[in-house]
């Protein structure tokens, strides 16, 4: 920390920036500070820390945003760039340059200027990497979070491997044997380790969050992976699909009890003590969101569809119930969320979750079109939300404003092709397909394009870059979008005439595009029968969500009774 002091005139808003920073910013999604004393030491911090700071807080509360405030907090950002550059010229590297470069990433992504983000945090890695495994800069608490931080944003943030590159990608998922933090100076973080009861036992949620963002930065690179000839199918167990469900499914049976849904009662929570705390709830519900969103990127119809292009035989009627279930049961989930911090009045503030809000937006813009009246009916209401969402988050970050362009220009793209007859699988296929703008589907699909305008690269750091990309690519993966399609169901490897179920089974069955699934089997906690659609989750009130919840509930109940059992009953008592 720096020995000047600020002047006394300056320390009563520096003081507010301190409270602005805690409750906004703070583990949503950095952790970087001692908080027990942080807004006391923001006046012997030095400058560049205390700019980057303000530069961040600068949009807070949500509103704040106006042109003249943008402008001010780009020059509070040059002005701190300009000190970092100074320190790193005349090599006076401190911890408060790692800090500053990590905060100055968050906000720099955010406002959709990915590539100054992208140098930003390669610096901060590169020096934090730089340092031997024992020693520290300044703090050693302050440092190890700050290392921390790092690897979280290169999961949330940096470049995944070059994705032209099958075999890059690859590598990256066969790596990922294990939810360890892959930086050699995370085995000391205290956040990780050690922390007993006296301690604040909430800080032990940062490693599941941690963990989480390891695993969205894989389902990232399948999201941007260009998928190879010789790629297996998603169901195969070597496919970048199933390793990261693998990794997912990790997540979820190592994530303790007491910081699951079911054991968090966020509706019935005040939402002045939710306030409070959001140290607490902006990492759990940063959890609850990208586990949810996990499954509905693999899952996503057009990614998938990507996936089977090179595929010649029929797909297994199980893979694609199977697929619908899980983009209905996850994208529910997203939605439930959506309602409770609506009803909870808890405006969230990081980024990535209007992002996986974003992801699902697109799903239930494909089910739009379907034929069905009451799945039509129960996306396009999941879509507004989705897109109200975004709305108020696109008052704090310009990049989540360009996402809901992004979504409504999207949806404007779509036009009805019709048909002709040989082209329809029997008598309930549609006489209409649909057309969307592919280019601009996949790219929402890829977070480092959602945020920026048209959801483009970010090439606003070069100066004569030359544009020659393949003219014919959008129309090479136009064939993959399936809208008006229930999940996967519409891909031409789907034998549309072939029931799932034995004839003997006279169990009510809705229709699954052509495919017969048993009500209440297109995914738990969605009730799909043929008259009701998706209306059981129209229904559900917005914080008592009843059965909708039975799953999770239950989950959470039948595990704590399975801890509690006495096996030394004799009811347990094996009989020979």
């Amino acid at each position: 920390m720096s020995k000047r002091l600020i002047p006394p005139s300056e320390e009563d808003s520096l003081f507010e920036v301190g409270q602005l920073y805690q409750k906004w910013c703070h583990n949503q999604p950095l952790c970087l500070f001692r908080q027990e004393n942080f807004r006391e030491s923001l006046r012997v911090r030095d400058k560049e820390l205390r700019l980057a700071i303000q530069s961040l807080t600068r949009r807070f509360p949500p509103g704040q945003l106006t042109p003249s405030t943008r402008q001010e907090i780009d020059s509070i950002s040059s002005q701190s760039r300009r000190l970092i550059v100074e320190r790193v010229t005349n090599g006076k590297v401190r911890l408060s340059t790692l800090q500053a470069l990590c905060l100055l990433s968050v906000a720099c992504f955010a406002d959709g200027n990915v590539m100054q983000a992208g140098l930003d945090l390669s610096m901060a890695s590169y020096f934090a990497s730089s340092l031997p495994v024992s020693s520290s800069l300044g703090d050693p608490l302050e440092c190890s979070l700050c290392c921390q931080s790092i690897y979280i944003l290169q999961c949330l943030q940096a470049s995944v491997p070059d994705a032209t590159k099958s075999t890059s990608i690859r590598s990256l998922f066969k790596n990922g044997n294990s939810l360890e933090p892959i930086n050699h100076r995370s085995s000391r973080l205290p956040l990780l380790h050690g922390l007993g009861p006296e301690e604040d036992s909430d800080r032990s949620i940062l490693f599941y969050m941690a963990q989480a963002a390891e695993v969205w930065y894989m389902a990232r690179a399948y999201a941007a992976a260009q998928v190879g000839s010789d790629d297996p199918p998603p169901w195969n167990p070597q496919s970048d699909y199933s390793l990261v469900t693998l990794r997912n499914l990790e997540l979820d049976s190592q994530f303790p009890l007491r910081h699951r849904f079911a054991t968090n009662n966020f509706g019935g929570v005040s939402p002045e003590a939710l306030n409070q705390r959001r140290d607490y709830w902006g990492p759990w519900l940063f959890i609850q969101f990208v586990h949810a969103a996990i499954p509905s990127l693999l899952n996503h119809p057009f990614l998938l569809s990507m996936r089977l292009k090179n595929f010649r035989h029929m797909m297994p009627q199980t893979f694609m119930h199977q697929s619908f279930d899980q983009i209905s049961r996850h994208s529910a989930w997203i939605i439930c969320f959506l309602n409770l911090v609506e009803a909870q009045n808890f405006q969230i503030s990081d980024p990535l979750i209007a992002h996986c809000v974003a992801v699902v937006a697109t799903i239930h813009l494909q089910h739009s079109f379907v034929k069905d009246d009451n799945l039509r009916q129960k996306a396009q209401e999941g879509y507004d939300k989705c897109l109200r969402f975004l709305e108020r988050m696109g008052s704090i970050w310009p990049s989540v404003f360009s996402m809901t362009q992004n979504l409504r220009k999207l949806e404007q793209s779509i036009t009805n092709v019709p048909t002709t007859s040989t082209q329809s699988g029997g008598p309930n296929e549609p006489q209409v397909s649909w057309s969307i703008d592919a280019q601009l589907l996949r790219d929402i699909l890829i977070y480092e394009k959602a945020g920026r305008v048209d959801a483009i690269a970010d090439n606003s750091m070069f100066d004569d870059i030359v544009d020659v990309e393949d003219e014919h690519h959008e129309s090479d993966i136009a064939e993959f979008a399936m809208v008006g399609s229930a999940g996967i169901s519409g891909h031409k490897t789907v034998w549309k005439e072939i029931s799932a179920y034995a004839p003997e089974d006279n169990t009510p069955r809705y229709s699954l595009h052509g495919l017969n699934t048993p009500i209440g089997a297109t995914g738990q906690g969605i009730s799909v029968t043929p008259q009701a659609g998706f209306d059981g989750l129209r229904d559900l009130p917005i914080v008592n969500q009843g059965d909708f919840f039975l799953q999770a509930e239950d989950y959470g109940r039948a595990i704590n009774d399975w801890f509690n059992f006495d096996m030394t009953d004799p009811m347990y008592t094996r009989i020979d």
